[in-house]
């Protein structure tokens, strides 16, 4: 039979990247696109996106590093 530890699968952090990068991109377009327009909008989505995602990734990679 096979041992319970060697069954277990690592959780991908990509789908909840995915979501936090959501999340974020809309906030900082919706603060953005009230003082500057639906240029704002567009880049403050963009970059909430970015700095939401990684900074996911980033905490899932440190993690894994500590086990």
């Amino acid at each position: 039979m096979s041992d319970a530890n060697k069954d277990q699968r690592k959780i991908s952090p990509l789908p909840r990247a995915f979501l936090a990068g959501l999340i974020a991109g809309i906030a900082a377009g919706i603060i953005s696109y009230e003082f500057v327009g639906i240029i704002g909008f567009i880049i403050g989505f963009i970059v909430g996106a970015i700095v939401g995602s990684r900074t996911v990734l980033s905490m899932a990679r440190n993690k894994e590093n500590e086990q």
